[in-house]
């Protein structure tokens, strides 16, 4: 029997199992799947996306820019789910139903690597952007199975918003579920962090060596000195980050990797994007971690990107060069 008729046989006995969309799990372990459907696009054309596109605040993120993303033909090609595909999971993190997506190619002829989203923002700012999703997409047609989880509280999740044990519960519990596929290859696995997601990254990091590489944009190393802490005291630290009003200053060091560097895993290559006109999160925390990662000779790589913005979306087409070499050289050596 081919690999790809055997994988199909044990994912259709799954299915009676753990893919019941809705139903429980026979087996309560975190990182188990509790439900499981098919992904729809939320724009039923490509011209509402543009239409919708358009809406943003910010030009960057507007039609004319994102028909250069992503043409016409390649999100009808996604949306038919010819090449790729996509679906909705929830998953068990600490007994809390999570909620993921996991995007695939259609065809498994093989193990396949996987690579773990961490988005940005958190509680009520914490999401998975609709032209993410069109990125996992366009990395699974390179052969990789991407998938990404609203941490709990966000999106649909159970549980409150934590930035801390839980969310990185969260990610590690959604590395379990991933590497249980059975089509996924479980020894190589890439971390994509934006943001919060890449501040997140670093305390997978220093929780597991199981990741092959991570690429960080635009992450916090440095929660104390942010030109944005004050805002942050006020409105979002208190309702997320445990013990906070405690000590707030031993509570933001624990979430901050440039106080602990040394704590980070010994094998990953981790590769630091940012842009130094960065309003959310200044470029000097990238800097200041390179610094701490060459120090402790740890294998790194760091890019900044003069005038670039915080989501360097103008910027779009070098993120992905980057990105798309960094995975392939440390998932995928012996090539396509």
């Amino acid at each position: 029997m081919s690999y790809c008729l055997s994988r199909i046989a044990v994912m259709i006995a799954l299915a009676f199992v753990l893919v019941i969309p809705g139903a429980q799990s026979v087996s309560a372990e975190d990182g188990a799947i509790v439900s499981r459907e098919a992904y729809d696009f939320p724009f039923a054309t490509y011209d509402k996306w543009l239409a919708f596109s358009d809406k943003a605040p910010d030009p960057a993120w507007h039609a004319v820019h994102m028909k250069g993303f992503f043409s016409r033909q390649t999100y009808d090609r996604y949306a038919s789910r010819e090449i790729v595909q996509a679906e909705r999971i929830e998953y068990l993190s600490d007994g809390l139903r999570i909620k993921s997506i996991l995007v695939r190619p259609t065809k498994v002829t093989k193990p396949l690597p996987i690579i773990l989203f961490a988005h940005g923002g958190v509680a009520k700012w914490g999401k998975i952007t609709f032209f993410e999703i069109l990125e996992f997409h366009r990395l699974a047609e390179q052969g990789y199975i991407v998938v990404a989880s609203t941490f709990r509280g966000e999106g649909g999740s159970e549980g409150k918003p934590n930035l801390g044990a839980g969310d990185r519960a969260d990610l590690l519990n959604l590395m379990k579920m991933a590497q249980g596929l059975p089509e996924a290859d479980a020894e190589k696995i890439g971390l994509w962090g934006f943001s919060r997601g890449g501040g997140l990254g670093y305390r997978v990091l220093a929780a597991t060596d199981a990741i092959d590489a991570a690429f960080f944009v635009g992450a916090r190393a440095d929660h104390l000195n942010s030109k944005r802490r004050a805002e942050f005291d006020e409105f979002v630290y208190p309702d997320v980050v445990k013990s906070y009003a405690a000590d707030k200053d031993a509570a933001l060091t624990s979430l901050s990797p440039l106080f602990w560097p040394e704590k980070l895993s010994t094998k990953t290559p981790v590769y630091l994007l940012h842009g130094t006109a960065d309003q959310r999160v200044e470029a000097w925390n990238s800097i200041a971690m390179a610094r701490k990662l060459d120090a402790l000779n740890r294998p790194y790589e760091l890019l900044l990107i003069d005038g670039g913005s915080h989501s360097l979306i103008e910027h779009q087409f070098r993120v992905r060069q980057e990105m798309d070499r960094w995975f392939a050289k440390h998932l995928k050596p012996e090539g396509p």
